[in-house]
């Protein structure tokens, strides 16, 4: 191959005259070298010896032009080019004003939705690792998919299965309270892990050993911004964390890892070894599953195989009436396409990353439908200058280098702009987005590498159909100006603005109906009252026994209750605006005894004291609420409407005082239906009301404290004081609930924000291309308008026939728009179990909108040059 490349290439330059002696010297020399060595060294040498031949007395004349006229020519089209930006400032501006937004936003969001899509892909081999989940199904059809599994599944499945080579298991505490010097310091992203844990996730380890550090009880993990946090700059090797709560003692710190990196799933920054939790994996077994599983398969690994495998699994380990089964999801998957419950973090949307790559798309695009709008628009004018250096003789080649070397002096003006203002602009970026995306644009390379690709793609896109249309007119047509008229022109130009009316109308019509939805949800009836309402949780108090933990409990909120601030307090075990990870559920199934048979299915549970319910506000269909009195109220439960629709029962009168019970063994525990609560949304309106028994408790996890009105700061202050003379050691962590539920739509109200802002750019960048093309049209029909005038037409005649012009084209842009924007906002609003219906009165806003905004740009120019003398206008001509 080498042989015949070097031939091939001394072919090419060696002069005609020359080539047959040389080239047989050249063979005879690689025969030679051949049969000394070997061929790939001859071949090697050949190559060398045709580079050494090129020299002026053997390479042939290419023609090549002296090298100062190309610098003159070169030279020629800048001073040309130059010029015309002068000569027309106001276009110069649109391009690169125009080019510049939508570079930068573009940009912008490209390494948004890049971040989005990167999510655990820093792990090695991230596309090895899964989450063992838990499926619901009914039926041949899953009914609720679980993030979580059991304790001993992971290890299970490894021995099973020949394609699992590593697994780890991992518990969420959720909330752990550590001692720093005297003060105690609440950590809520604290996971317990086993030993295989740094193995499967590739975390940097700093000091410590990865095989042990996690293997003994009470071992404890610290991240580097966590271990300067409770050391300073002092070495935390072998020093000891005071863990508060049911643990009380000290953790030692057997290893420091890394800070971990924002796009992950699962973040920490605090790792305690899962044996720390022995008792509780014991008890839970094969009963609970309350843990985070992740299992590495083999890289030839047949994931449809191993998924085949799994129902079999699930029988042998859950027993063969279950209706759980286990099942795999990528780990990379997670982020992004996970709606499981019990969700370790507030996941992503794909349709919202989707939505927001095609307004990145959709920004650029429009900004280089400007350019090209604008060139061709001008081709009147330009056509003449082709054809007179045409007829001095000009090449084609010559004039789309000249058109192209304009071209190329916008966009490099506008990417010089663009990463101007994507600098300037990043701190606002990442506020909107709420992460830190790029921490520097000059210094990133990525950033600076696509800044770069997408210059010389603007360039040859915007550049290269006005050149080669321009340069192939012929002398005569251009000096005639007949492009101006031409059917080819007029098409493209209508096209692409029809494209912009489009996008407009979609990007206008999805911004109300994203707020509208943010809206219905965070406006909507949860069925309880939240307006003054604060939650906490309760602190650990494992010095004390079970009755003396309530009565402190009861003490404790007695005490408040004598407060004037406040006007009552109550216990539950999952405070409403909660995440879906934080309540309990049993799978195990559910029936009223002589009523119904038994439902496999999730049921939540929620455990409340009596207060809890007018604390809330919440209505009862049926029955009562629970009675600290009456000693049935200890079996006594609650349920919800979701419940009885789950059930098939119809009239919630006809369940009280009848028993309800769980499992499948019928001497398990029964428990009196006391009451029906209304539906009350616990979560996000994204996810329906789950069905759910509420058991009665005086003390739970929580509290809830219903402040007045008018005295709020006076209630505050009264919790602050209360519980820190009875809980001094624990700190007091509180939020409103609406704040709460506030939280749970963040991520949708950011998604709606960045759409917003970004669509409102694209809209601007688009109208500033209208606002260019409308100016230049009226420069066009300057004459027409003189003429028009002289003959009796008034000002706003004359406006409303330019306007005419563009009606029909934004009629298009309505046929292709409304479709587009049904289909689109339909899929994004599947994703609400709460939604809007399809509001249809928004695309008559916006398309009323777009009509209003197109009238007002394209009648500014037009109204000035209407109200010109028409003797100055008809005089020009």
């Amino acid at each position: 191959m080498i042989k015949k490349l070097a031939h091939r290439f001394f072919a090419w330059y060696c002069r005609r005259e020359l080539y047959e002696t040389i080239s047989g010297d050249l063979e005879e020399l690689y025969q030679r070298r051949k049969s000394l060595r070997t061929p790939g060294y001859a071949s090697r040498r050949l190559a060398w010896d045709v580079l050494l031949l090129m020299r002026p007395g053997i390479v042939r004349p290419f023609g090549i032009v002296d090298l100062n006229h190309v610098f003159d020519m070169f030279r020629n089209y800048l001073t040309i080019g130059l010029r015309n930006l002068r000569k027309h400032p106001v276009n110069t501006l649109i391009h690169v004003l125009g080019l510049a937004l939508g570079l930068a936003a573009f940009l912008l969001l490209h390494h948004y939705t890049r971040f989005e899509k990167s999510y655990d892909l820093f792990h090695q081999e991230p596309h090895q690792l899964y989450r063992l989940t838990t499926d619901d199904v009914k039926e041949g059809r899953i009914q609720v998919r679980d993030a979580m599994s059991f304790a001993p599944s992971g290890r299970a499945l490894q021995e099973d299965i020949p394609e699992v080579v590593g697994s780890t298991t991992t518990y969420k505490t959720w909330r752990m309270v550590f001692r720093k010097g005297s003060e105690p310091v609440e950590e809520n992203d604290v996971i317990a892990v086993d030993s295989n844990f740094l193995h499967l996730f590739n975390y940097p380890v700093l000091q410590g050993n990865v095989d042990d550090m996690l293997t003994k009880p009470h071992s404890i993990v610290l991240t580097e911004d966590q271990a300067a946090k409770y050391f300073g700059t002092d070495d935390p090797m072998g020093k000891t964390v005071h863990v508060l709560g049911s643990f009380d003692r000290p953790f030692e710190v057997t290893g420091v890892i890394g800070n971990v990196p924002p796009n992950t799933h699962y973040t920490f920054n605090t790792l305690v070894s899962l044996s720390s939790f022995s008792q509780q994996i014991e008890n839970d077994a094969w009963d609970g599953f309350n843990y985070y599983t992740y299992l590495k398969l083999r890289p030839d690994a047949d994931l449809a195989k191993v998924r085949a495998m799994l129902p079999a699994l699930s029988k042998k380990y859950l027993g063969d009436e279950t209706r759980l089964q286990f099942n795999l999801q990528p780990v990379p998957e997670i982020h992004l396409h996970s709606d499981f419950t019990y969700e370790p973090e507030i996941h992503g949307s794909v349709t919202a990353v989707r939505f927001l790559g095609i307004i990145s798309v959709l920004i650029l695009i429009i900004a280089w439908f400007n350019y090209i709008n604008l060139s061709t628009a001008r081709a009147i004018e330009r056509a003449r200058e082709v054809g007179l250096r045409k007829v001095i003789g000009a090449q084609r080649k010559q004039l789309v280098i000249q058109f192209l070397t304009e071209a190329l002096m916008i966009n490099l003006m506008g990417a010089l702009c663009a990463l101007l203002l994507a600098q300037l602009c990043l701190p606002y970026f990442h506020g909107l987005v709420g992460k830190p995306v790029i921490s520097s644009v000059l210094g990133n390379h990525a950033f600076m590498r696509d800044l770069g690709i997408f210059f010389l793609a603007g360039t040859l896109l915007t550049g290269l159909y006005p050149a080669l249309v321009l340069s192939s007119f012929k002398p005569i047509s251009v000096l005639r100006g007949s492009f101006g008229r031409s059917r080819q022109g007029t098409l493209l130009r209508k096209a692409l603005v029809t494209l912009q009316f489009t996008a407009s109308l979609v990007l206008i019509s999805g911004t109300i109906i994203i707020y509208k939805q943010i809206r219905h949800m965070t406006a909507a009836d949860l069925g309880i009252d939240t307006a003054q309402v604060i939650g906490f949780d309760n602190a650990d108090l494992p010095q004390m026994s079970s009755d003396e933990r309530r009565s402190t409990y009861e003490a404790f909120a007695e005490e408040l209750r004598r407060v004037s601030a406040v006007e009552e307090v109550g216990a539950i075990s999952n405070l409403p605006g909660g995440g879906s990870a934080e309540i309990s559920s049993n799978s195990g199934g559910v029936r009223i005894i002589g009523m119904t048979d038994r439902q496999e299915s999730t049921v939540y549970i929620t455990i409340m004291n009596d207060k809890a319910v007018p604390t809330l506000g919440i209505d009862l269909l049926a029955g009562r609420n629970f009675d600290r009195e009456l000693a049935i109220d200890t079996s006594a439960v609650i349920i919800n409407r979701a419940l009885l629709h789950l059930l098939n029962v119809p009239d919630p009168e006809s369940v009280i005082n009848k028993q309800l019970q769980f499992g499948r063994n019928p001497d398990s525990r029964r428990y009196t239906i006391v009451g029906v609560m209304d539906d009350y949304n616990r979560s996000s309106l994204k996810h329906n009301v789950e069905p759910t028994v509420f058991v009665h408790r005086e003390t739970a996890a929580q509290s809830l404290v219903k402040l007045t009105a008018a005295r709020i700061d006076d209630g505050l202050q009264a919790v602050r004081s209360t519980w820190s003379n009875f809980f001094p050691d624990a700190p007091l962590e509180y939020a409103f609930l609406d704040e709460r539920f506030e939280r749970l739509y963040q991520e949708d109200k950011r998604f709606g924000l960045i759409f917003l802002n970004f669509a409102i750019l694209a809209i601007l960048v688009a109208s500033m291309g209208l606002f260019g093309l409308a100016s230049y049209l009226a420069v066009q029909r300057t004459k027409e308008v003189g003429i028009r005038k002289v003959l009796g037409a008034s000002v706003t005649n004359i406006v409303i026939l330019f306007f005419r012009d563009f009606l029909l084209l934004i009629i298009i842009a309505i046929v292709i728009g409304i479709p587009l924007v049904y289909i689109g906002m339909s899929d994004w609003l599947n994703g609400f179990a709460y939604r809007l219906a399809f509001p249809w009165w928004v695309l008559v806003v916006a398309v009323i909108a777009m009509v209003i905004l197109t009238f007002f740009t394209v009648s500014f120019q037009t109204w000035k040059l209407a109200l010109l003398n028409p003797a100055k206008t008809v005089r020009h001509e």
